[in-house]
């Protein structure tokens, strides 16, 4: 006997399933949407100004330098521009959401963790990789060429490992200021740290194109790779640190 559903009957469930997944995507763009205009609210367009005439006025000066081809110099503007574009959202996410009395709404979303700051903090990584890629491509067709995207890549890691951190803090101190305070206490200790790490993979600043002289390149590419698993996986471990600590709804109400 067959078992095969009528027309009629399999374009309803075609439908149906149709309907269910324009549902889905039409509440991911609004979500989305909803916390672009989070992330591009109060403060952040001034860093986003300060990162592009960072950028911009630097280059400008590349642009007429006699020694332009040296990577480790547009490295170093590449990451301050990423840093400062990531600051803002990372350290006081949080408070702006305490301060609009959203945290409360959000409280009361069903995984709301996964929900609603897992994918602010994705989109603010997003927006910073693609604003990046627009820096290197500039700096790649007019001051010396390069692989602007995979230039571009390698200037993220350390970037998203800052802002993990700064948002893991951001959960911990609860305060956007004093996150802010601490981040750059810590960023002073980096930046103390990396010339005596200079040939390390721990250093937080490890400029993968700035090759020491007494180092092979084979020696210099395994300590670049290794330098970056460790950034990832404390990138990691601070999101999910940050994940944990969203948990406790007392501490944020």
């Amino acid at each position: 006997m067959s078992t095969t559903l009528p027309k009629t009957e399999k374009d309803k469930i075609i439908r149906m399933k149709a309907y269910t997944l324009y549902n889905y995507f039409t509440l991911i763009r609004k979500m989305i949407i909803y916390n672009l205009r989070i992330i591009f609210a109060n403060k952040f367009i001034w860093f986003l100004a300060g990162s592009i005439l960072f950028y911009l006025g630097l280059s400008v000066i590349y642009v007429f330098s006699n020694d332009v081809s040296r990577m480790d110099d547009l490295y170093g503007v590449f990451i301050f521009s990423g840093i400062l574009l990531v600051f803002y959202p990372s350290v006081f996410g949080i408070q702006n959401d305490q301060d609009a009395r959203t945290i409360e709404i959000i409280f009361g979303i069903p995984n709301y963790r996964y929900k609603v700051w897992l994918i602010r903090i994705i989109l603010i990584f997003i927006i910073a990789f693609l604003i990046m890629v627009v820096f290197t491509f500039l700096s790649s067709l007019l001051i010396v060429k390069f692989r602007f995207v995979a230039v571009a890549t390698q200037v993220m890691i350390p970037v998203i490992f800052l802002g993990m951190m700064a948002f893991m803090l951001s959960t911990v101190i609860r305060s956007g200021n004093g996150t802010a305070v601490a981040m750059i206490i810590f960023g002073i200790f980096f930046m103390i740290l990396q010339e005596p790490l200079q040939k390390s993979q721990w250093n937080v600043f490890l400029n993968p194109y700035n090759l020491p002289y007494n180092v092979n390149e084979t020696s210099w590419a395994l300590i670049t790779l290794k330098n970056r698993i460790i950034l990832i996986t404390g990138s990691i471990l601070f999101l999910l640190m940050a994940l944990s600590n969203l948990q406790k709804r007392e501490k944020f109400m």
